[in-house]
């Protein structure tokens, strides 16, 4: 766990530590946690918002079956993949992007459209 995922980690810790330490029944749980995502509270990233009501259920599930080290953050399997666009889809984007540079994505769009029935937002096509 690097420094930044230590951050969030002791920050949901310090947040939930009532429930952590068994200060508040279980049954007052649900309670507690709702009262909680009301209240302004300051994250790690400097940002001022509410927790939400699901994120930390989650977070104390997470800390409940795998302690300290379950509240690391994971990385995205797909990460720097598109995420609903296909492989062949975003290869032929590129491919008409760099064919012709100053192509709309309106224009590339309507290539895609006819050949694949699919398109690729307008701000991936910034290459």
């Amino acid at each position: 766990m690097d420094k930044e995922q230590e951050k969030w980690a002791i920050f949901w810790c310090d947040l939930l530590k009532a429930l952590i330490y068994d200060e508040i029944d279980r049954e007052a749980t649900n309670r507690f946690l709702k009262e909680l995502a009301e209240k302004p509270v300051c994250f790690p990233d400097g940002r001022i918002g509410k927790p939400s009501l699901s994120t930390l259920r989650r977070k104390l599930k997470c800390y409940r079956t795998g302690g300290f080290d379950a509240l690391d953050r994971r990385k995205r399997s797909d990460r720097g993949k598109p995420r609903n666009i296909g492989c062949e889809v975003m290869e032929k984007a590129i491919e008409l992007k760099k064919d012709q540079p100053y192509r709309s994505p309106l224009a590339i769009n309507k290539l895609l459209e006819q050949t694949y029935a699919a398109t690729v937002p307008r701000s991936t096509l910034f290459i």
